[in-house]
């Protein structure tokens, strides 16, 4: 078992704990309780919820487009019909869908009222579950809306991981490969030389891992001023993967696409050798991506990165590395120089990620 985690926030502090069973932890939390759960998680585990009134229970059809204000609303009324107060707890069982929008209604009405997670896929165990950040999409745009208000205490149970397919995997492993990449050497080093993947036996290792990567840098940037800016490495052109495709392509699998695009540009921009960035690429290739995603549309993808939040004017503050377990905010231009780079990368790219 892993030793639990103590996050600081200037909010309040937090804890994640790892659990054996969540059951115990579920019946553990006291006091006048509503749930917000995931309808998969509900059915896989419906004996679990058994003791739970009906009444008390919002259930989440966990798709991106639910995750937009008219869910957060429906949530918020369930609060009111329920008859929520302060001293109520909210309880979150699901992805980072159900979490966003139990984050945004949990902070939103009366001004906040206390959340406990129960994250249920490899994205939000080994990332979106520290840090606080929420994000709601706006029409066609991802995480347009947001605050920050971390959860007041994590139990992860990695039993949860055993019924996902294989993109939920991937959707994990983009977070976990981009944190292999921030830390130390040797965390990479380990991730190029282990056997399985998709299952993983290690998982509650390197779920444990990333987080105590990303712990160090919410930390000491807890609200994205400028440190935790480097969270988005893979972000930019994954998001913009995402709206492209109408979220046909999973966030794991654009993240890990998006990795390889801005590994592509830092060489292009001379801030790393190329080998590092093939080395990346027959990992990426290895382990994560068996075949090719074809654009054929490019400027449709480069008009997507402009709405990205790091953009400032015309200028976009890019996460980069610039030598092997480093990363920067680069700002770059959204011009036809970097327009035609990006179209380089899909022509060298071409036919690579066949199996």
């Amino acid at each position: 078992m892993m030793e639990p985690l103590n996050i600081h926030s200037n909010l309040y502090d937090y804890r994640v704990s790892f659990v054996d069973d969540f059951r115990t932890a579920l019946e553990s939390l006291e006091g006048e309780l509503a749930y917000v759960l995931d309808w998969n998680v509900y059915r896989l585990y419906e004996p679990a919820f058994a003791g739970i009134e009906r009444k008390r229970i919002f259930f989440v059809d966990p798709v991106e487009e639910k995750k937009n204000m008219y869910t957060v609303l429906n949530l918020i009324s369930f609060f009111q019909q329920l008859g929520v107060r302060k001293n109520w707890r909210i309880v979150c069982f699901g992805g980072g869908i159900t979490q966003d929008l139990t984050t945004l209604a949990s902070n939103l009405f009366l001004r906040n009222v206390d959340w406990y997670f129960f994250p249920t896929t490899l994205l939000s165990m080994c990332d979106s579950c520290i840090g606080g950040k929420c994000g709601i999409n706006a029409g066609a745009y991802k995480n347009q809306l947001g605050v920050f208000y971390p959860p007041k205490q994590i139990f992860i149970d990695t039993h949860f991981i055993g019924t996902l397919s294989e993109a939920d995997y991937l959707n994990g492993w983009g977070e976990i490969l981009k944190f292999s990449l921030t830390s130390d050497t040797a965390f990479y080093r380990e991730l190029k030389e282990e056997s399985s993947y998709i299952p993983c036996e290690r998982i509650a290792y390197y779920i444990h891992r990333g987080l105590l990567e990303k712990k160090q840098i919410i930390e000491a940037d807890e609200f994205e001023s400028d440190l935790r800016r480097v969270l988005n490495y893979g972000h930019t052109f994954g998001h913009a993967l995402e709206a492209y495709t109408k979220h046909a392509i999973a966030h794991g699998t654009a993240v890990i696409w998006g990795i390889d695009v801005a590994n592509y540009l830092a060489v292009r921009e001379g801030l790393i050798e190329e080998a590092l960035y093939l080395d990346v690429k027959a990992l990426i290739k290895r382990a994560f991506l068996k075949k090719e995603i074809v654009i054929a549309d490019p400027r449709a993808v480069f008009d997507a990165v402009r709405t990205d939040k790091k953009v400032r004017g015309n200028t976009l503050s890019f996460a980069m590395l610039d030598r092997e377990s480093h990363l920067i905010v680069h700002p770059m231009e959204l011009d036809e120089r970097l327009y035609r780079m990006f179209c380089e990368y899909l022509e060298t790219t071409h036919d690579y990620y066949r199996a």
